[in-house]
């Protein structure tokens, strides 16, 4: 895979003060509550407060923010760029090194409240370094997912979602990442295909008893997406042409 500079920033970015950035030690003395845990103890209404930041949200598509601020699994990767010849397991054309687990509810707080809801990371300087591939998190969300690789050093958020990538520079948030990159690459363990392992059952069934009495617990207020009996499907809204993508690693 080719390798990506971090040469400039999405116009609009407003320069921040770099106070406290550089300083603060985000996991104290231990990162053991930082992976999943059981089921019923993680809050089910992260949706009351967005994981994104208003800021954030802005600077990439709705869909991609979507599955972020909704999410009910995400999970980590440690990830390289793929050596010559390499053939193995790939996520957004990037080696997997690893699995570092799922991320719990507090986990997913840390990210939340270091990287998302904190505009006080991000430049709108310009950067000439080469983006180092690290730790990759997943939001799922249904069958959909968005997907955010964080480097470091060059410090950056990249942000994958179908054809979509949006990099942003993290120079002022240096420190948060290399700690962040740095407990969660510490997690790596050996990485399995969960499609191997049977963990990837997309019929959207509960499969177990506890799976059953997690859709009852958490069973939407709304009507379904789809309506069986219907006689006339919805009128599908003519979608406006997509601009032809050259390249992720094109930033313009």
């Amino acid at each position: 895979m080719k390798k990506i500079y971090l040469i400039a920033l999405i116009a609009g970015i407003l320069p921040f003060g770099t106070a406290g950035a550089q300083e603060t030690d985000i996991f104290g003395d231990s990162a053991e509550d930082i992976l999943g845990e059981d089921i019923q103890n993680i809050p089910q209404s992260n949706a009351a407060k967005s994981t994104l930041s208003d800021f954030l949200a802005r600077k990439i598509p709705a869909a991609a923010a979507r599955n972020i601020n909704k999410a009910e699994k995400v999970y980590c990767y440690t990830v390289e760029y793929k050596p010559q010849g390499y053939d193995g397991y790939t996520i957004d054309d990037l080696a997997v090194k690893g699995s570092c687990g799922e991320l719990s509810s507090i986990g997913q707080k840390l990210i939340k409240d270091n990287l998302f809801q904190s505009s006080i990371i991000y430049s709108n300087s310009v950067s000439n370094c080469e983006i180092a591939p690290k730790v990759m998190l997943r939001y799922i969300y249904g069958l959909d997912h968005t997907d955010v690789l964080l480097s470091y050093p060059c410090p950056s958020l990249t942000f994958f979602h179908g054809s979509d990538t949006v990099i942003l520079n993290a120079t002022p948030g240096g420190s948060i990442i290399e700690q962040i990159v740095g407990a969660y690459s510490k997690l790596e363990e050996k990485f399995y295909s969960p499609a191997l392992l049977g963990q990837m059952v997309a019929n959207g069934q509960p499969q177990t008893q506890a799976q059953k009495e997690m859709i009852r617990l958490n069973a939407p207020t709304s009507a379904p997406l789809k309506k069986w009996g219907n006689d006339a499907p919805e009128k599908q809204q003519p979608q406006p042409a997509q601009p032809q993508k050259s390249g992720w690693n094109k930033l313009k």
